[in-house]
């Protein structure tokens, strides 16, 4: 009977946030591509902070210079985290070469740490709006012009933007472009149900006086979470603009990934336990009551049990072929599994069929899901439609095991790497 219940419980959590997913964001679909005008034009401060990134720096220093909002209206803060590379050199070359036409400030902040490179550039930011744009991204031309007007209402604290990979080579940048697709319209639904827990370094803006009363956290791994559950903690909303583009540069090598994820991960246990007064709090209802304790927390208890049962299931359908071809003496293969296991139970109840069923129903389940996510946003999906096999068996399995690792490197208090 545990078993059976504990199936039932994966498999319900499993399909009701898919179709929760689906239900709002189809109630709100009349407002993903909203366009919000303002008349005024407040003067508007980036900080981009910086470690080791001459390969990104000359290209996002650009595309604020290409930004088309009065350069009058505007200032870059340059802030060096500790660089051993060219990036000082070549953002002071930038800086020089723009003649007076944008004002741009140079800083440097030798401790590590990017909630330490914000903090200093703040105390130089003169504008009344605060923007963050890492110096592996770069954004569109009216990416800025597109977000400032949500300002003009004095409940919103801050706005975010649509995320793009910028363009790389390989089969892992085009996994992580269908997963990118799907991520950045989940933020456009949350920031409707007034639950966009993250203000990433993609140039989201924040209103000066509300990082006053907050500040730049630099306990944690992932900041621009801490920052935005501080924001809607404190009263305000964090609105999204889907069409104003930001492009990020992404890991091309499995390792480069990991690092990033665990990093992600990390960072993400950390805030749920930092801001664990939201959850099941009735002043957030959508956040405290469901996107983070259900959507967020459960969504990787099940994805990671999933993981296993199709990981467990594999390696008994290997014992089992394993123990024909070499007449290995045990009854079944899972009695093999189990005893280097240790765990008899655990290997019979994630490599059961009943598994396998919950497992394809769930599947099934986010397959419609994704091909929504790309339906709403009129982005054809016959390119990529080869690719949602290996985006689900494959990808989708590594990035549960990336959190795995991540769950256990927080439980041993695993060095952390910013």
């Amino acid at each position: 009977m545990p078993y059976l219940l504990f199936i039932f419980f994966v498999l319900f959590v499993g399909v009701y946030m898919v179709v929760w997913f689906l239900l709002a964001a189809t109630a709100r679909k009349d407002k993903l591509h909203e366009r919000v005008s303002w008349g005024r034009r407040p003067h508007v401060s980036i900080l981009v902070p910086a470690r080791n990134e001459e390969r990104n720096i000359t290209r996002s220093l650009e595309s604020i210079a290409g930004l088309d909002y009065p350069k009058g209206r505007l200032e870059v803060i340059f802030v060096d985290n500790g660089s051993t590379d060219r990036t000082v050199e070549l953002a002071d070359r930038f800086r020089k070469a723009l003649r007076g036409s944008l004002k741009m400030k140079m800083l440097s902040v030798p401790v590590p740490g990017k909630g330490n490179a914000l903090k200093d550039g703040m105390r130089h930011a003169t504008g009344e709006i605060i923007g963050v744009l890492d110096a592996d991204t770069y954004v569109a031309p009216d990416c800025l012009s597109r977000m400032v007007p949500y300002f003009k209402d004095a409940s919103v604290g801050a706005v975010t933007n649509y995320v793009k990979p910028a363009k790389a080579a390989g089969m892992m940048a085009a996994l992580q472009d269908m997963e990118y697709v799907f991520s950045s319209f989940s933020k456009k639904v949350l920031s409707t149900l007034d639950s966009l827990y993250v203000v990433p370094g993609t140039l989201s803006l924040i209103r000066k006086d509300v990082i006053m009363k907050v500040g730049f956290p630099n306990d944690t791994l992932t900041e621009d979470m801490d920052m935005a559950i501080c924001i809607l903690k404190s009263g305000y909303k964090i609105e999204n603009n889907m069409d104003a583009v930001a492009y990020t540069a992404i890991p091309t090598s499995l390792a480069a990934l990991l690092k990033q994820r665990v990093r992600w991960y990390r960072g993400f246990i950390e805030n749920m336990v930092k801001h664990s007064d939201v959850l099941f709090n009735r002043k957030y209802p959508h956040l405290g009551g469901f996107v983070l304790p259900f959507s967020s927390f459960l969504a990787v208890f099940v994805g990671v049990s999933l993981t296993a049962m199709l990981l467990l299931s594999i390696l008994d359908s290997a014992l089992l072929s394993a123990r024909r071809v070499l007449n290995v003496p045990f009854a079944d293969s899972l009695d093999l599994l189990s005893a280097s296991l240790g765990t008899v139970n655990a290997a019979k109840l994630f490599a059961s069929p009943y598994s396998s069923i919950v497992y394809a129903l769930i599947l099934a389940s986010s397959v419609v899901a994704v091909v929504a996510a790309f339906r709403l946003q009129n982005i054809r999906l016959r390119d990529s439609i080869l690719l949602l096999p290996v985006y689900f068996f494959v990808y989708y399995t590594m990035i549960m095991v990336f959190w795995a690792v991540s769950i256990a490197a927080e439980l041993l208090n695993a060095r952390k790497r910013w």
